[in-house]
């Protein structure tokens, strides 16, 4: 097995697109919009050629001592609640999958990998496993289809957000950015001491002006103003929910019931597979929430592995 480290360009864009179990979080395009937001990351993706001219990559982002992620030498698969883990362009046998993690855990660091749902690859027990899921909308053939697995409280607050004047549209410049960025701080102040994590208005803009067909953001308005929105990632088979924020204000008029519901018309018509709810961090209500529009669980594991240094 050949090992390259942070593969070319050609190797890493052309795998991920070719794998259907690639995600956005897989693709190089990711990883350069969180390390030119973040100096204390870096790319460490690792790639792999087997004898027979196959390939794999296992995506990496390494982070500083002093970094966001305390600690020296730490890996991760992938961030910001993304997922990780091997690629590949065609099935990886037990063995080979073996030795892309002894690969691994030969770097001398810690390593966090945030599985994928969409994937049948497992991660090792040799890595502490926590188990997670979340919930996915697969898109059928109609929109006819797509209406009848809404619950009738889904229906309705769909109806209720049309009857109050709401409307979807995608961002048209960093204006609309900003304007988002200012309704998630409102959203972090109503969350208070519940915030674990903040990300600043840099990350939002560059997956704005880099993302181009791959990353939007999705906003939901009312008379002219800005009340709701989502960034929502399309990659492959699968359309990836990673961030929303909306107006207390505004919730009885159901933006986000009505943003989700465009987002799921427009992933039908481009031919996707999935719409990815993503997961709900063990609260009850958003899982409901998704449910009701008839998403099904899928199941995955994370897992870290710690370096121990031995003299």
């Amino acid at each position: 097995m050949k090992i390259k480290t942070w593969p070319e360009v050609p190797f890493w864009d052309e795998l991920v697109k070719k794998s259907p179990d690639s995600t956005f979080f897989h693709s190089r395009l990711w990883h350069e919009i969180v390390t030119q937001t973040y100096v204390d990351y870096s790319i460490a993706t690792r790639g792999f050629e087997f004898s027979d001219g196959s390939r794999a990559i296992f995506p990496l982002i390494q982070t500083k001592a002093g970094g966001m992620l305390k600690g020296k030498g730490r890996l991760k698969s992938s961030v910001f609640g993304g997922y990780g883990g091997i690629i590949a362009e065609r099935k990886l046998a037990e063995h080979e999958q073996q030795d892309i993690y002894a690969h691994l855990l030969s770097l001398k660091a810690s390593i966090s990998v945030d599985g994928n749902p969409f994937s049948h690859y497992s991660i090792p027990g040799t890595f502490t496993l926590k188990k997670d899921f979340t919930h996915v909308f697969t898109l059928n053939p109609t929109e006819e289809d797509l209406n009848k697995r809404l619950s009738r409280g889904a229906k309705s607050n769909l109806n209720q957000a049309h009857k109050k004047g709401v409307s979807i549209r995608t961002a048209r410049s960093d204006q609309d950015v900003s304007a988002y960025f200012s309704i998630y701080q409102n959203t972090l102040k109503r969350w208070g001491k519940a915030t674990l994590f903040t990300y600043p208005e840099e990350l939002f803009q560059n997956i704005f002006r880099r993302g181009g067909d791959a990353a939007k953001l999705w906003l939901a308005e009312k008379d002219g103003s800005i009340i709701a929105g989502a960034i929502i990632f399309h990659w492959n088979r699968v359309v990836s929910y990673w961030h929303g924020a909306s107006l207390k204000d505004y919730f009885a008029c159901y933006p986000n019931n009505l943003l989700h519901m465009e987002i799921i018309k427009d992933a039908l018509q481009k031919g996707y597979s999935y719409y990815d709810f993503g997961p709900s961090g063990g609260q009850q209500g958003v899982v409901r929430f998704k449910q009701s529009f008839g998403a099904e669980q899928f199941d995955f594991s994370s897992g870290h592995w710690k370096y121990r240094w031995k003299k």
